[in-house]
Order: C-alpha cells, then sequence, then structure tokens
C-alpha cells in the first residue's frame, strides 16, 4: 500500500470523525440555547447575530435557521478544502478548534440552564410555602 494513499485515507477518516463531532456539538448548541433563551429570554443569547436572527424569525425557527447554516458552511469549508493537500490540516485544525469552542459553549448552555431551572424551581416552591402561611 503507498504510505501517500495510507496517510490520506487517515487524514480523510479523522476529518469525518471530527466533522460528526462538530455537528452534534452544533445540535446541543441548538437544545442548549432553545433551553436557556425560552420562552422570551432573548437578552441571555450572547451572540448577536443569533439574538438578531432569533428577534427576526423567532426562537424555534431562528435556531433551526441558524444551526442549518452554520452546519451547511462547516460542510462546504469540509467538503472543499478538507482533500486539497495543505488545506487538508487547515481542515482538521479549524475542526478540532470549532469542537473546542462549541464544547465550551454547549457546556456553559447547560451550566446555565441548570442555574435558571433551579432559581425557577426555588421561586415556585417558595410561593408556594408562602401561598400556604395565608391560607
Amino acid at each position: 500500500m503507498n504510505p501517500v494513499a495510507g496517510l490520506d485515507f487517515i487524514m480523510l477518516t479523522l476529518q469525518i470523525f471530527l466533522y460528526f463531532i462538530l455537528v452534534v456539538l452544533n445540535v446541543l448548541d441548538g437544545v442548549s440555547t432553545w433551553k436557556v433563551v425560552r420562552p422570551k429570554h432573548l437578552y441571555r443569547e450572547r451572540n448577536p447575530v443569533a439574538r438578531w436572527i432569533f428577534a427576526k424569525l423567532g426562537l424555534l425557527p431562528g435556531i433551526l435557521v441558524a444551526e442549518f447554516l452554520w452546519i451547511s458552511t462547516i460542510t462546504l469549508v469540509v467538503l472543499l478544502l478538507g482533500s486539497l493537500p495543505v488545506w487538508g490540516y487547515i481542515v482538521l485544525a479549524l475542526l478540532f478548534i470549532g469542537i473546542v469552542i462549541f464544547t465550551w459553549i454547549v457546556l456553559n448552555n447547560f451550566k446555565n440552564w441548570r442555574g435558571i431551572r433551579s432559581r425557577e424551581l426555588a421561586q415556585k416552591h417558595g410561593s408556594g410555602k408562602e401561598n400556604a402561611k395565608h391560607a
């Protein structure tokens, strides 16, 4: 087997693997954004472009459009540049950087959602105790 062909196969396999990880992270970004921003808390979205899209299209359509555009961009970059000799390495680096960034975003979103949910539950249970005192 040609060593260059073997290296090309490894590069392609790694690109596909990292691509799918990044796509999964983008889907998780959409889910976690929904949890943090719904129902009407657009101010919680830190990305001004995403916040603008959500304000114009509505939250769910905005998330779907934003994720579709981002995943389409990733797909085009991988398909168009991934097979070129030098660009293959650059695509790998970009995919890895994207994974690091989106892992941080998703973890942060879920951490924020957990805090929001805890506050909501505390308020719900707190107001229930007060209502019981006044009854």
